[in-house]
Parts: structure tokens; sequence; C-alpha cells
């Protein structure tokens, strides 16, 4: 009885008795097995492809942390060389960089005043005052009204101190503002309303019998231009070139309206002549151009004080924040502006190309370069706005030296090679297809003009007489 009761008395006959249920177990336990073996597996190679993610992380990190540290040696040491050779990098060594020697009359403490005095015209007067208000002056050789000239008259009785100081801040030599860079140039707006104000004295002035008033609102024009030929950027730069076509524009109209002495076209003459002078360094303004772009790369807050910035949208604001985004920003400005100092210094056609070609390729960076797209001022057509600069002087130098020989022949020249020697040193090069400015006669009055950024000579025709699209020239016209 107890040998049937011990276990290990069974024989193997005895344990092979239910032989299906033992071989379902044994399926089901190693069934367990694989499947337990596989999940160990599965748990190995999961914990090495998040080991192997981590490595790579930290090995860009490395690298990233090593190219921005080689980027901000090399920036350190462009930005020290800059300094070096006198050229300022920030705002505080721009502001020094302007700075008037101590105890030199200043212009502008003039022009201030002047500034404040400034009156605009008041609501019921606007739609009768040409230039600075809605109205629209009479074609050329036509008459004012006389509505139109007294509200003129009024306008400038009220501005009579502002237009006295303009005169008297423009016999001063010396001439800078001083500006809050971080807050914007402020005072730009004032110089544009008071140049809108002498044009318009210098018409006044020309239809009203008084070619000697007309001459001096003019010539005040142009050395309130002059004002700024010292200021920072380009966007003093442009303000100037619309200050000084203003007064150019002004001269036209006068041309048009009064007859001026030899005396009188000389001395406007000699006035262009001076502001034509300090016009051409081009690379003096994308030096002092690219200060801005420095400091728009270490502060993105300041674009907003620069009118000529473009936005670019919420997106680029936020990744220039990016590691080493910022550094590519201030290596790409530097490389930028060097490529636009460059330019500026070639020929008109040659740097006109130039531009145009920097600025696609800045747009063509990737993203990681956006920094460099996201302060970058519209510099595409710079180079056509600056050949346009000493081109309307030339046209206006031109049409005075037309004027002065009329006085002394009592006709017009047949041809410009007449006006030279005695009152021009040569005949001007357009420096849009590289041959001589053109002209042509109209009786009793003539047209010198450029062919303009198309290259094409379209007889003189103003922009203002074509549809909007269509082909025109630079011109100087006087119908008298």
């Amino acid at each position: 009885m107890l040998a049937q009761c011990d276990p290990t008395l069974v024989t193997p006959v005895d344990q092979g008795g239910d032989t299906d249920g033992n071989s379902g177990l044994a399926k089901l336990r190693k069934a367990q097995t694989v499947n337990d073996n596989f999940q160990m597996r599965h748990k190995h190679f999961a914990f090495r492809r998040w080991h192997l993610a981590l490595v790579i992380f930290l090995v860009l990190a490395v690298l990233t942390g090593l190219y921005v540290a080689i980027q901000q040696s090399s920036v350190e040491r462009r930005l020290k060389a800059l300094r070096a050779a006198g050229y300022p990098t920030n705002f505080a060594e721009l502001a020094e960089y302007n700075r008037l020697p101590a105890g030199t009359l200043n212009a502008a403490d003039v022009y201030g005043r002047a500034f404040w005095q400034y009156r605009p015209p008041v609501d019921e007067e606007t739609w009768k005052i040409p230039i600075v208000g809605s109205a629209a002056l009479p074609g050329r050789g036509l008459p004012v009204p006389q509505t139109m000239t007294d509200a003129i008259s009024q306008y400038l009785a009220r501005n009579r101190t502002c237009l006295t100081l303009l005169h008297e801040a423009g016999a001063i030599e010396h001439c800078r503002y001083t500006w809050d860079y971080t807050k914007g140039l402020t005072e730009l707006p004032a110089i544009r309303r008071c140049a809108w104000l002498l044009e318009l004295s210098a018409t006044y002035h020309a239809y009203s019998g008084d070619p000697n008033g007309a001459a001096e609102c003019i010539q005040d024009g142009l050395r309130l231009a002059d004002s700024l030929r010292n200021e920072p950027g380009l966007v003093c730069y442009l303000i100037r070139r619309g200050c000084s076509a203003l007064a150019v524009r002004g001269l036209e109209r006068s041309m048009n309206a009064t007859a001026f002495t030899d005396a009188q076209l000389r001395e406007m003459d000699l006035a262009l002549a001076a502001t034509a002078a300090t016009t051409l360094d081009l690379a003096q303004v994308m030096i002092t151009e690219r200060c801005f772009m420095l400091e728009s790369c270490r502060d993105t807050s300041l674009k907003s004080s620069w009118p000529l910035t473009p936005s670019r949208g919420v997106g680029p604001r936020l990744l220039v924040h990016l590691p080493g985004i910022r550094r590519i920003g201030v290596v790409d400005t530097l490389d930028y502006m060097e490529d636009c100092i460059a330019a500026a210094k070639l020929p008109p056609q040659e740097r006109m190309a130039r531009f145009r070609a920097l600025e696609q390729e800045a747009k063509d960076l990737s993203f990681m370069h956006l920094m460099v797209n996201s302060i970058l001022s519209s510099t595409g057509e710079l180079g056509a706005l600056h050949a346009r600069f000493p081109a309307i002087f030339d046209l206006a130098r031109t049409a005075l030296a037309v004027e002065r020989y009329r006085l002394a022949a009592g006709r017009l020249p047949e041809a410009l090679g007449q006006l030279v020697p005695q009152y021009l040193d040569h005949v001007p090069i357009d420096p849009f297809d590289g041959q001589p400015i053109r002209y042509r006669r109209t009786e009793p009055g003539y047209v010198v003009y450029n062919v303009a950024e198309d290259g094409q000579d379209n007889g003189g025709r103003e922009w203002d007489e074509v549809p909007q699209g269509q082909l025109y020239d630079l011109c100087f016209v006087v119908t008298r």
C-alpha cells in the first residue's frame, strides 16, 4: 500500500498516462518562452535606439557649440579690423564717428529752430495750395489762378520766420543732427516738410516776377539737402536725394515762369555743383548703414524704428532667437555689406547690375540665414537710384548752361557741344547708357534728358506724359 503512494515508485508507463494533455502543456510553455525572449530582445533594441539618439544629439550639440565659437571668434576679429580702420560698428561708435569738432558752428541748431517755426497749411486752404497741399499747379506757361496765388501768399507769410531761419542755417558750413538711433531718425519728416516749403516759395517768387527770390529759395533748398550729407545710413541718403530733387524741380518750374540774369544762373550752377560733389560716395553710405544692420542683429526690436526695413512676419522674428541664428546673421551682414561697399565703387552700369544680383543672392539663402533677410533694406534698386542722383544735377546744370548761352547769343544752341568750354567743362554722360545726355529743341524751349533705367531713348517723354507702365526718360523741360 505504501509503495503505491510513493511518487518515486511511479513507472514511466504510469507518467505517460494522459499523453495528449502533457503535450499541449509543453507547447504552451514553449510558446511562452519564445514570447518572453522576443520581448526581451525588443526591449533591448528600443534601449539601443534611444541611446543612439542621445549620442547623436550630444554630438550635434558639441558641433554646434564649436561652430558658434568659431563664428564668434571670426566675427570679433572682423569687427576689430573695422574699428582699427576707423569704421564704426555700433551706435556709440557711430555717434563719435559723426561728431563735429568741439566749438564748430553747427547749422543743425538753427535748422532745429526753423523746424519748430514751421506752420502747416490749415484745412480750408489745403485744397488751394500746390506742393504742400492737394492742389495742382497749372501746366508750363499757364498763369496761376488768383485764388491759388492768394492762398500761397498767406501760407508763406505764416512761415516767414521759418523761411528766414532756413536761409540763415544754409549759410553755415557744417551741420550734424543729434539722433537717437534706437528710436529712429525723428528730424527727417521736418526736413522734408521744409524742402516742400522752399520749393513752393521758389515757384511763387518765379510766378510773381521775382527771380532773385526764386534763386535764393532754390539755393536754400539745396543747402537743406546738404545738411544731411554727413548723416548716417541709407534712410538719410535717400531723404537727401529727395530733397535735392525737390530743389531741382523748383528750379525747372522757376525757369519756365521767369527769366534769370547770368549772375543768378551762375550762382545756382555753383550751388548745384557743390551739392553734386558731395553725393557720389555711396560706399560711405553703406559703411554707416552697416552699423544699423549690425545693431539690429544684436537687438531685433530696433528694426521697427527704421522706415526702409521691411516686415518679414512673425515666424522670422521668432526664429532669430534660435541658438547660432543671430551669430550667423552678423556674419551674413558683414559679408553682405562688404559686397555692397565694393559694388558702390563700380561704374554706374556695373553697379546697378551688381546691386540687383546681391539682393537676389540674399533672398535665395536658406532659413539658417534668415537674419540678413529680416533686416535687409531694399538695396536691389539702390544702384539705379544712385545713378539718378548725379544725373538730375547734370540735367539741371546743362539747362542752366543753355539759358546762359541763350542770354549771350540771343538764341538756343544747336547742340550741347556749343556750350563747351565756356558754360560746361564737357557734355555730361548719361549714366544709364554711357552716351552724352540728349538735347532737343522744341521752340521756343528745349528738353535735356537721360534715358533712365530701361536704357532706351524715348524721345524725351516725361513720366507723367505716358500711361502707367510705359517707358519714359528723365527730363528737364523749359518751354519759355
